[in-house]
Parts: structure tokens; sequence; C-alpha cells
């Protein structure tokens, strides 16, 4: 965040954090410094930084959308079905150390990649996928639903709400809480990590239009929960 800061002050002029209401990506995440990574628990958890010095301290708005992508371990092979890792233990701890766990709790979606296969690699006949088009029609209907549910509440999307507003007003099908007592008794969760698969929940259900949220949203969510691309392929 050091280099961000320097850069963006050059361009910007004004605010150093010219990624409020943006993205930002951090290709090789494990590869930053455990202290940087450490520093961004405040802005993905309240929407700001405050930068204290002697002279007194100031709060910069820093809401984002982060994004963050790594291999597995340094050599990129841990868990590939086609090459062997050659990292050392100690190399595989160093490594995911950089990652804490307050820091992945931070991260509503842990999505892993395999390799592709040789025939997807050459395939180019496949039937594509959905359109931008089509997704962004279904994004801002979403966007619109949110907007909507909380300006009452001073909230425009559920990214912003907090824990206490989220657990009180998400609308949920009535077999929806015996499936997630079960659910959660299998896996590791921190308070904070169910509820960003219950605020996932809710926006994948926006995402289909549908009012309450139902068991097959809960189940998606958790499914982006038990993938903790690193956690998985570290154990």
């Amino acid at each position: 965040m050091g280099r961000l800061t320097r850069t963006s002050k050059k361009r910007a002029g004004k605010s150093p954090f010219v990624a409020n209401r943006g993205v930002l990506f951090l290709d090789e995440v494990p590869e930053f410094s455990r202290d940087v990574l450490e520093s961004l628990r405040q802005p993905l958890e309240d929407g700001t930084i405050n930068v204290n010095r002697a002279a007194g301290s100031v709060t910069y708005p820093a809401r984002v959308l982060l994004v963050t992508a790594c291999n597995p371990c340094p050599c990129g092979f841990l868990g590939d079905p086609v090459e062997q890792c050659r990292c050392t233990e100690h190399a595989l701890e160093r490594y995911r150390r950089k990652l804490s766990g307050p820091i992945l709790d931070r991260i509503d979606l842990h999505v892993a990649v395999p390799r592709l296969k040789p025939e997807e690699l050459v395939s180019l006949d496949e039937a594509r996928g959905e359109t931008s088009e089509s997704v962004r029609a279904r994004v801002v209907n979403a966007r619109t639903l949110q907007q909507d549910r909380w300006r009452e509440l001073g909230y425009g999307c559920n990214a912003e709400l907090p824990e206490r507003v989220l657990r009180r007003n998400l609308g949920m099908e009535a077999d929806v809480r015996p499936f997630l007592t079960q659910t959660l008794k299998g896996l590791r969760l921190s308070g904070r990590g169910f509820s960003r698969v219950l605020r996932v929940a809710r926006t994948i259900a926006d995402l289909e239009g549908a009012e309450k949220i139902a068991v097959p949203h809960v189940a998606e969510s958790l499914s982006y929960r038990k993938g903790e691309a690193l956690n998985d392929a570290w154990r």
C-alpha cells in the first residue's frame, strides 16, 4: 500500500486512495509483505483507512472491491495432477503465513482454478458462455433491488451492510436455518466468515431475482468458502 500511496499522490494530487469505489487487484498476493496485507484489514472491514502521524490523524475513504490471485505454493505445482511440487516444507510454511486467517475471512469468494486439460486448451469450437451483456443486465437488476431494499437504512448494496443489520434483515426461507445449523457442524467458519456467507447468499438470491434466500443460494455461497484455495492445498 505504501507504493500505491506514493504513486496515487502523483496522479491524483489530493486523495492517495484512488482505488476507493473501484477495484484493487493484488497479483501474487503472498509475495506482498505480511505487514502490507494486514494493513488491509480496516479498509476491508470499515471502508476507511486511518493515517496517524505526530502532527495529527486523517481518515480516508477506502471502500474497494479487492481481487487477489496466487499460486498454491512458490513453485506453483502443489496439488497439481501432472507436475510434482518442488517446494521445501520451510518454503511452504513461509508462503502460507503471508495470508492470515483474519485476511482470508475478509475475502468473500475463495475459488481454486485447476490446470486446464489439453483438450480444453486447444478447443476453439465450444459454445461460448454467458455474454457480458446478459451478465451486466442481471447485475444492474440486482443492484437496483439492493438499493431499493436498503435505502431507508442508508445503505446502497449488500456489501455495505454491517453485521447487525445483515442478520436482522436477510429474509430467508424457513428451511434455511436448519440447513445452516447442520452444514456448519462440518465447517470451520469464524463469525465473520459466517456473515460473509450470508451476505454472498443474499447477493446470489438478488442475482436470480429471488425475494428470499433459499437453500440453494446458501449452498452455493458455502461452496465459495469450502474452497479456501490456499488452505485446502496446504492441508
